[in-house]
């Protein structure tokens, strides 16, 4: 059977950002989220999502936005002086000149601080574990690290997901180069393959507020994800198909 799982990120970074993604879970296809432990909105991005039972929560390590959790003094290498995480720009810079980005033990102690935060504002684990922006292994190997620690019920960064999940994970973002509207045409025409078994999107969904405006390069990209996951059309193309959109709750019933 054909699975979409469509999960959005950044949940608490913003009210905007916020709003915008719940928005996308009541009339959309979005099914679980992971928050931003550290940003100033999420204690109540928690309080809105408590309202809607059906929504998977999980955690979204973040190491590039806000202040760290962590005693700046044991993470030299995440922040600056004031407990500033550096940004992702200066990150991606260092990537292009092959430079390590951060030690993973530092790492490591900030996810442990995000995820203590959490269990302690949402009042039990997450349902799953995963990471922004950064894709690399001192991330993805520190995130890791605390989802076995904790045992946290899913990361789609674990050895029993098929790599080729994430070939497509964020194909959309290729799409809206070239298209301005009809985005759920990535679908129906195929641009986006869904094959048999476990299909994964990644989204940004959002609406665009003044804190956002000022701290992320991610605009235009937040609204047409809201557009594309709130698709009528794509919603009744998908039960057609016969395409079961599921969040990372059903991965372990």
């Amino acid at each position: 059977m054909k699975k979409l799982l469509v999960h959005g990120d950044d949940l608490g970074y913003s009210e905007g950002v916020t709003l915008g993604m719940l928005s996308a879970y009541e009339k959309g296809i979005v099914n679980s989220m992971a928050i931003m432990i550290n940003m100033p909105y999420a204690k109540e991005a928690i309080l809105l999502a408590k309202k809607h039972k059906g929504l998977c929560l999980g955690l979204h390590v973040n190491v590039t936005n806000g202040k760290a959790l962590a005693p700046i003094d044991q993470i030299p290498t995440l922040v600056d002086e004031n407990g500033v995480f550096i940004s992702s720009r200066f990150r991606r810079e260092q990537l292009i000149k092959g430079e390590v980005l951060f030690n993973e033990d530092e790492a490591y102690l900030e996810a442990k601080y995000q995820i203590e935060r959490y269990i302690d504002w949402v009042g039990q684990l997450p349902e799953y574990i995963d990471l922004h922006v950064l894709e690399v292994p001192e991330l993805i190997n520190a995130v890791l690290r605390v989802y076995q620690e904790y045992q946290v019920p899913v990361c789609i960064y674990d050895k029993c997901f098929d790599k080729s999940i994430h070939e497509q994970a964020m194909k959309q973002y290729e799409y809206y180069q070239q298209h301005n509207n009809h985005f759920e045409d990535m679908f129906i025409k195929g641009d986006y393959q869904i094959k048999d078994g476990l299909n994964l999107l990644v989204t940004h969904p959002g609406f665009i507020d003044y804190d956002l405006s000022v701290t992320s390069s991610m605009i235009d990209e937040r609204l047409k994800d809201y557009t594309l996951v709130t698709s009528t059309k794509l919603k009744e193309w998908l039960d057609q198909e016969g395409v079961e959109v599921i969040s990372f709750r059903d991965l372990v019933k």
